[in-house]
């Protein structure tokens, strides 16, 4: 009797050493976020609105990146996931809680300097890759104002490799993950 249970502790063993585990390979999220300001701004009560700034999207980026492009996507993605978060988009003239802006850059179209100048906020991060080169570093910042002032009450910087992330799924899905990570404290309001 022994003997069995020595056999099939042996058999177990050698089983559990001989299972595999496969596991999808996880996308690269090497970007840093920096974040400042908050939303106590915003009511607490009630519909929760926000409308783009006019004419406020700015593309800052090398020639070999097509700036409207990204802007279009990267502007669908926030409007997604603020949309997720229970806010409403409405006309700039029917008197939004917020008003929202964004912009991108590449290190050839902006370096670190002239974006802490122009948002006042940076994340440290440093790439490998030299401006111009395949994956220089490409940063988004996105801003939310309150209805009436022209100073940000809350940034969020993302600065990271920029490797198509657009035109491959795979990427575009890793984008919407960024995103998503930079509008994770705009508070989520009832829908």
């Amino acid at each position: 009797m022994t003997k069995k249970r020595y056999l099939l502790l042996i058999a177990v063993f050698a089983l559990i050493g001989c299972t595999t585990t496969t596991t999808s390979p996880q996308p690269n999220l090497s970007y840093g976020i920096a974040t400042t300001g908050d939303f106590s701004f915003l009511p607490t009560q009630g519909a929760a609105t926000y409308a783009w700034r006019p004419d406020s999207a700015v593309a800052k980026v090398s020639n070999g990146v097509d700036g409207e492009k990204y802007l279009k996507v990267i502007k669908a993605m926030i409007d997604k996931e603020l949309a997720n978060k229970g806010y409403i988009q409405i006309p700039p003239s029917q008197y939004p809680n917020m008003f929202m802006d964004f912009g991108i850059a590449t290190e050839s179209g902006m370096n670190d300097q002239e974006i802490f100048n122009s948002t006042q906020i940076s994340t440290g991060i440093k790439l490998d890759a030299k401006p111009g080169e395949e994956g220089e570093k490409g940063s988004i910042y996105v801003a939310a104002f309150a209805p009436i002032g022209d100073f940000p009450r809350w940034r969020v910087l993302a600065q990271g490799p920029t490797t198509g992330r657009i035109d491959d799924p795979t990427q575009q899905q890793e984008m919407e993950k960024l995103i998503d990570a930079m509008l994770n404290l705009v508070p989520a309001r009832n829908k």
